[in-house]
């Protein structure tokens, strides 16, 4: 029987690119590391990882046993799942993946009344891009997801979805303010831009929209968070280009304003709530979805 330690081992030395940021990511020494996946490889008279210059990559059987393990891992969370259901949900473990631009949101609201009602469910919870919310989703390292203009991808089970405007988001003082209008992407290129990476669903949808009215932004500023940017913005001229639907959950600076973009093609942003379409849901998971999907932000 294959060790499992030394598989997972071996399995985040491949998903994370390394042994060193492994070795983070699992906080164990890297020496240690290397270590067991040696014998592993001795056991098996088979190289599994080969040097690339200063990195190293996991070989064809290498990648064979990560894939084992990744299989092997999604069947332990599906009957650790049932297993928690036959508990009847008095402990637990929920992973949740989202979007920063959800986390006010999410935990001022659906979490408030999921933790009253299941004091005794473990919550973790990742701030992801959309991308990476997709790859956690999939690959069963989240449980549930909730971001931004995610693929229609036949794995995924979608919840719920609701659409949300594209705003461009400026100071108050800031003359796109002063239009009479909502503002096109036309008004908005004559200003400093700040951006998302292109992992975002925020900023994917921004780029739709933007090849569709044939305009070409050229970003000032690029960043991977919201409050990167927003502070970029607070600056003065600057504007910012993202999903945004006001709530009392979810308010911007006092100072910044929303104004709806004013563009012509049918491309729509929409807040998702996600799971893999063949995941085991405990009865805990199933209540934390409905208290996301009745929280006010979907319907």
């Amino acid at each position: 029987m294959l060790d499992p330690t030394r598989l997972r081992y071996l399995f985040y030395t491949d998903a994370c690119g390394g042994i060193r940021q492994a070795a983070e990511e699992l906080k164990v020494n890297p020496s240690s590391i290397s270590r067991q996946i040696a014998v592993l490889e001795g056991e098996l008279q088979l190289t599994l990882l080969e040097k690339h210059g200063r990195k190293v990559k996991v070989t064809e059987t290498g990648s064979a046993l990560c894939e084992y393990y990744r299989t092997q891992r999604s069947a332990d969370i599906q009957l650790r799942a049932r297993l928690d259901e036959f508990r009847n949900i008095k402990r637990g473990l929920i992973r949740l993946s989202m979007g920063e631009g959800f986390g006010e949101w999410v935990v001022n609201g659906p979490l408030r009344a999921f933790q009253t009602q299941y004091p005794g469910i473990d919550l973790d919870i990742r701030i992801h891009p959309t991308d990476e919310t997709v790859r956690a989703i999939l690959e069963d390292e989240a449980d549930i997801g909730v971001t931004y203009f995610a693929p229609n991808d036949r794995d995924l089970k979608f919840h719920a979805r609701s659409d949300v405007p594209i705003c461009v988001v400026v100071h108050q003082d800031h003359p796109l303010t002063h239009l009479g209008r909502d503002p096109r992407l036309t008004d908005v290129v004559d200003y400093p831009i700040g951006m998302l990476h292109p992992e975002f669903g925020g900023r994917q949808v921004t780029d739709l929209i933007a090849r569709s009215e044939n305009v070409v932004l050229r970003p000032s500023l690029t960043a991977n968070s919201y409050a990167i940017v927003r502070k970029f913005v607070l600056l003065g001229e600057g504007v910012f280009l993202m999903p945004f639907r006001p709530s009392p959950q979810r308010e911007l600076d006092d100072e910044l304003v929303p104004l709806p973009l004013d563009y012509a093609s049918k491309v729509t942003s929409q807040t998702q709530v996600i799971t893999r379409s063949e995941r085991h849901l405990t009865n805990a998971m199933r209540m934390l979805l409905k208290s996301l999907i009745e929280s006010g932000q979907f319907g």
